[in-house]
This record gives C-alpha cells, structure tokens and sequence, in this order.
C-alpha cells in the first residue's frame, strides 16, 4: 500500500495526544474541580486520540488481507463511517445533557466530529482516497487538540 508512513504519522501523533490527558489531570480549574463540560474534553482527548490510532491502522491491514489498493480505503472508511456516526450521537448527547452545545467551545468540539464523519462517509460511498482519509483522520483528531487546548486554557484563566 502506497503512503503506509501518511497513516502510521498520524496514528503516532494521536498516541502522543492521547498522552497529553496526564497533563490535564495535573492541572487544577479555577473553583478547584473540573466541570462536567471539561470531565466530557478529558474523556474527548482519549477515546477521540485512540480511534484515530485504530482507524489509521485499518486501511494498512484491510490491504495486507485483500492487497487491493481502493478496498484499503473503502472499507475503513465505512466502519469508521458507522463507528464515527455513534460517537457523534454519543458525545452530542452528552454535551446536551452537560449544557455546553450553547457555548461556543462546546460548539467548537462537536462540529469537526461532524465534519469528519462526513468526510469518511462520502470517501467511503464515492471516493476511495487515501488523501480524503488522512484528512479526516487529522479533523477528527483536532477534537482533541481542541479539548486539550481547552481544558489548559480554563485551568490558566
């Protein structure tokens, strides 16, 4: 499979991300303890780092099991597709229950989730590209940089 380093590199960095929740856990908001908005963006920055982790690697073993280059893409693109849709469900029902889809930080983490799911979903019914892939891969991992952006930011005001 051509550009296995493209999907390797970001899967690297959203391991090192994922890492980065110690920090958070570190640091103390004003008030001395977290919201359940920023309980919701530590939990965001995890599972959000580890499912880019996972997604990155699939097309490299969908094209080890068929050796077939669009497939590689297809296939991936559709589970994360499926996958992608109920986080979004997920973690939109949460920020609801939480008050934070008024804010606009609460805004800012839910919209690239959207974006992303429609990215994976319209390269896995029309498309089939890798470039189209690890787009979505780095929106979807913008959720946590975001989050963690976030949560330094509270703790620093």
């Amino acid at each position: 499979m051509l550009d296995e380093a493209l999907l390797l590199g970001i899967g690297s960095v959203a391991v090192a991300i994922a890492g980065f929740t110690a920090v958070t856990a570190a640091l103390t908001p004003p008030g001395g303890s977290w919201s359940p908005t920023h309980r919701i963006r530590q939990r965001a920055i995890v599972s959000t780092s580890f499912n880019v982790v996972f997604e990155a690697l699939g097309p490299l073993i969908v094209y080890a099991w068929l050796a077939d280059a669009r497939a590689s893409i297809v296939i991936p693109a559709g589970v994360a597709t499926v996958y992608l849709g109920w986080v979004v469900v997920s973690r939109g029902r949460q920020l609801v229950r939480a008050g934070a889809l008024g804010t606009w930080s609460g805004r800012l983490l839910f919209v690239p989730g959207i974006v992303a799911w429609l990215m994976f979903a319209a390269n896995a019914a029309l498309f089939g590209s890798l470039a189209l892939y690890a787009l979505a891969l780095c929106i979807q991992m913008s959720v946590s940089v975001i989050s963690f952006y976030q949560l330094v930011s509270a703790a620093s005001s």
